[in-house]
């Protein structure tokens, strides 16, 4: 019993010995989420700088590349090396027990100088219209995303807990006017994201059309589909491949977050003067998102 005691201690002074060692080599606390996203404290290179000083200025992670962690397991029995990999997943949502499937592939920027370029536009064009209180818990931004099967490229992808942007086009706009058209586009997922994410808060703005949402309509003309939709608080019809419908509530919103990055009030109150449902859900919603923390 005696000898099995003195045994027991020197394991306990081997383990303290090499922990006290070891501690020198330590990277990151593995059990700590935050370390994936941030960079290794011993990188000196200028895109961990980068990271650090975005870090430091907006209380957001950065990133250019989703994979967010990748450790080695071990070999298989063909002799290749096996990794766990986490990647970056946009369909997450806070409280989710496991990762959601990520609909989209990405292609990185490859250069620090594309990478600081990258930062300059989302700080110059973007960041502006984001309050702390809608900065999300990380961006990532890369030169195109894709979705799965490679038949769209969207300018942004927005989550719960990440924005991600494409900025791979930036370089070939030469005016003003483009870089507002790139932006718009950018912002109208971003905002899009915002509303889907805080449906709840949306309910006054949706009963002001509650039963009219999704509504087959015919007449003879676009004209007069167009006026019934105004009448009953929506900007626009929705035409499909069969029919014409009042949009559903999802394209309700979407159509109003095209209009509020896109017009001003004095244009809404010149265009729907004859109806004042739009104008009162227009009024109900830049409030909404404004509290929300969206800036136009």
């Amino acid at each position: 019993m005696r000898k099995l005691v003195y045994i027991l201690q020197a394991v306990i002074l081997l383990t303290a010995f090499y922990s006290c060692n070891g501690e020198d080599n330590l990277e990151a606390d593995i059990h700590d989420p935050n370390a994936f996203f941030e960079p290794k404290p011993s990188a000196q290179d200028e895109e961990s700088a980068l990271r650090r000083q975005f870090k430091e200025k907006y209380g957001s992670y950065l990133l250019f590349n989703d994979t967010i962690q990748k450790n080695f397991l071990g070999f298989d029995i063909n002799g290749d090396s096996v990794f766990k990999v986490e990647t970056l997943s946009i369909d997450y949502t806070i409280g989710q027990a496991a990762y959601a499937n990520n609909a989209y592939t990405y292609l990185y920027l490859s250069t620090i100088e594309e990478k600081k370029a990258a930062v300059d536009f989302l700080e110059q064009y973007v960041l502006g219209h984001v309050t702390n209180k809608l900065m999300p818990y990380s961006w990532m931004l890369c030169s195109q995303i894709n979705y799965d099967d490679g038949s769209q490229h969207p300018y942004a992808a927005a989550g719960q807990r990440c924005i991600v942007v494409a900025t791979g086009l930036v370089a070939r706009l030469r005016t003003e006017a483009q870089k507002k058209q790139y932006v718009d586009r950018i912002l109208n997922m971003i905002l899009g994201t915002l509303v889907m994410n805080n449906y709840d808060a949306f309910s006054e703005f949706l009963n002001v059309s509650k039963g009219y949402y999704g509504l087959a309509i015919t007449a003879s003309s676009d004209d007069i589909l167009r006026n019934y939709a105004r009448e009953h608080g929506f900007v626009d019809i929705v035409n499909g491949l069969f029919n014409t419908t009042t949009p559903t509530e999802e394209e309700d919103i979407k159509l109003f977050c095209t209009y509020v990055l896109n017009f001003n009030d004095e244009y809404m109150e010149s265009t729907f003067k004859d109806y004042p449902l739009v104008l009162r859900k227009w009024s109900i919603f830049k409030n909404t998102i404004y509290e929300l923390g969206f800036r136009f």
